[in-house]
Parts: C-alpha cells; sequence; structure tokens
C-alpha cells in the first residue's frame, strides 16, 4: 500500500486515534477487529509510522501501548491564528467524508470556543448593553420555552407552535432532548398523527390549544423515534465513567435520553455509570462539573477529548482574569 493510499484510508486515521488511546496490552486480532482491517493492513500501517521513530511494541499476539505519547504544542499570533482560520474553516458546508477532516475540524472548533474573542465566525460586536439586553432576554426567552413546554408535557396538553420564519404548527409535545447537539422538543403532529422535531432555537412562541388531543403514540414509539434520528447522526457513544463520589454527583443529565443505561460497582467499591448517549457540548459541561469526582473509562477518544476541553476551560479562564 503506497503512502498516499495509507494516508487517504479513513482505517489508517482510525488506527492512528486508537493507538494514541491504547492504555494497555491488546490482543491484535481484538485490535484489527476492531478496526475492521485485516494484519497484512495492520502491518503497512505500523511500517509507516516507523519513520516517525515512535516506540511502538507488538509480538506475535499482542499490541502494547505508546511509550512515549507525541503532543506537538504551537503558539499562534494574532495573525497566524486568523490566517489559520480561514485556511480550515469549520462554518463550512462542504461535507468532510474523510476521518482526517473530521478530527482537524473538532480540534479547530475547540480551540474557537475556548478563545471565542478571536473568532472569526462569531457575530459582530456590539456595545456593551446591547449585549447585556440581548443575552438576558434570549436567556429569559429559551428558558421560558424550555418551563412552558416542559409543563405542557407533564400536564398532556397540546400546543401551538410558532416560528421565527413565520409558520406554525399543532403538536402534543412529548419530550425535550437533545437531538443534533440542539435541545428540541419531539411531538406528535395534530394534523397527520407523525412524530417531527425542531430546535427550541427556532421557536418563537408557543401557546396551548383549547381542545383535548389523545396521542396516538406511546413513550416507547417516541424513543424509538429518538433512537433512530440518532443512529442517522451517527454521534452516539456508549459513555462509561467510574464515580469516586456520588454526593452532589447528578447522574442523570437534563434533556438527554440515557440508551441503555447501566449501574454497577467496582472491586475497589467505586460506581461505575454507562449509557448510550448522543454526544454534544452539553454533555462536555455536564462532566466538567463533576470533573473532580468522575472519569470517563470509555470510549479512549472521548476520554482524551474531553481532556482537551477540560484544558482549553482552565486557558479560557486564566485569559478572563488576565484580561
Amino acid at each position: 500500500m503506497s503512502d498516499q493510499q495509507i494516508l487517504l484510508d479513513d482505517s489508517f486515521w482510525k488506527f492512528l486515534v486508537s493507538i494514541e488511546e491504547l492504555k494497555e496490552r491488546k490482543e491484535i486480532v481484538l485490535f484489527c477487529a476492531s478496526l475492521s482491517i485485516d494484519e497484512e493492513t495492520l502491518e503497512s500501517y505500523l511500517s509507516f509510522l516507523n519513520r516517525f521513530k515512535l516506540n511502538l511494541l507488538k509480538d506475535e499476539h499482542y499490541l502494547y501501548p505508546l511509550r512515549d505519547h507525541c503532543q506537538i504544542k504551537m503558539e499562534f499570533s494574532l495573525s497566524e491564528w486568523l490566517a489559520l482560520q480561514i485556511a480550515i474553516p469549520t462554518n463550512s458546508t462542504h461535507p468532510m467524508t474523510q476521518y482526517f477532516e473530521q478530527i482537524i475540524h473538532n480540534k479547530i472548533r475547540m480551540a474557537q470556543s475556548a478563545h471565542q474573542q478571536f473568532s472569526l465566525y462569531k457575530k459582530p460586536e456590539k456595545n456593551y448593553e446591547e449585549i447585556v439586553d440581548e443575552s438576558q432576554n434570549q436567556k429569559l426567552s429559551s428558558e421560558n420555552l424550555m418551563r412552558r413546554i416542559d409543563c405542557d408535557i407533564v400536564a398532556r396538553k397540546a400546543m401551538k407552535v410558532r416560528f421565527f420564519n413565520n409558520k406554525e404548527c399543532d403538536i402534543f409535545p412529548h419530550r425535550l432532548v437533545y437531538l443534533e447537539g440542539v435541545l428540541c422538543v419531539v411531538g406528535e403532529n395534530l394534523t397527520d398523527k407523525t412524530l417531527l422535531y425542531f430546535g427550541i432555537e427556532d421557536i418563537s412562541d408557543v401557546s396551548d390549544l383549547t381542545n383535548t388531543y389523545l396521542p396516538n403514540l406511546s413513550q416507547i414509539e417516541v424513543n424509538d423515534f429518538i433512537v433512530n434520528i440518532r443512529l442517522i447522526n451517527g454521534k452516539d457513544e456508549r459513555l462509561v465513567l467510574k464515580i469516586y463520589n456520588q454526593e452532589g454527583t447528578d447522574l442523570l443529565p437534563m434533556h438527554h435520553y440515557l440508551g441503555n443505561p447501566f449501574v454497577s460497582s467496582s472491586t475497589e467499591g467505586d460506581m461505575i455509570w454507562a449509557a448510550t448517549i448522543e454526544m454534544c457540548d452539553d454533555v462536555f459541561h455536564w462532566l466538567y462539573c463533576m470533573r473532580d469526582r468522575v472519569e470517563i473509562l470509555d470510549p479512549g477518544h472521548l476520554r482524551k477529548d474531553f481532556a482537551h476541553y477540560c484544558e482549553l476551560k482552565k486557558q479560557s479562564s486564566y485569559s478572563k482574569k488576565a484580561s
């Protein structure tokens, strides 16, 4: 396999991420099976990496973790950071078909999130009074919508939803849940009895309907709908956590659908928590609030992303204090 073929092969990048995340020796057969590659392909990948003089150890049966992890850190001036954002835009509608594109895209977006002051793609600045007023109004509006929709879900009331594009829809709300990284309302269309969903951010107002409506769809069907939407989005992860201290720990993140939740205890007496969840910024925020009491056991790439998220939050906090 040529170097060009290797670099354009998604399996190579997934292999590289898996090698970086490897914490203990793993059977070669299982390692290859997890990546859907054969041992011949694995050998070609390892041979390619040998040029970088990495300590890649393997024997007849096992592949071993890297002895020295490569961490390349760079500092950017303002001109360099702005130029990089133009060279690698994160707001492009062009689909990312290659895995290496997703890797660098996620890295740039996390850096932009931590240093929003220097993001090219944020909205134009307004004066301080406008920012405060708009922020408070948006927060109140969003919180009011959430409360009103939550109340109607509990009271089992149908509602009329009005959107910012001046369209309307009559629904029976079933659930508020994060989908595609956005808080959405999942509801039953009163006209054709089908399920639909839309983001809270697209709603301008809601009002109760006077007529009584009996839903046709059960909560099981609503859950199946959510699962199918998440399968299409491809952002589902089986998150496994170790809980060191249960006091003050919120194990049920609000407005997240948890698939196949599981709770057990480790041999050391710590709680093991697992669930299938759609990863988004709100999940990282939830974990960050419990960072001193929780450890991500699996998957490895999320453990790595979360460590980077915490580092960026720390840097952002220092920057705010310095300014």
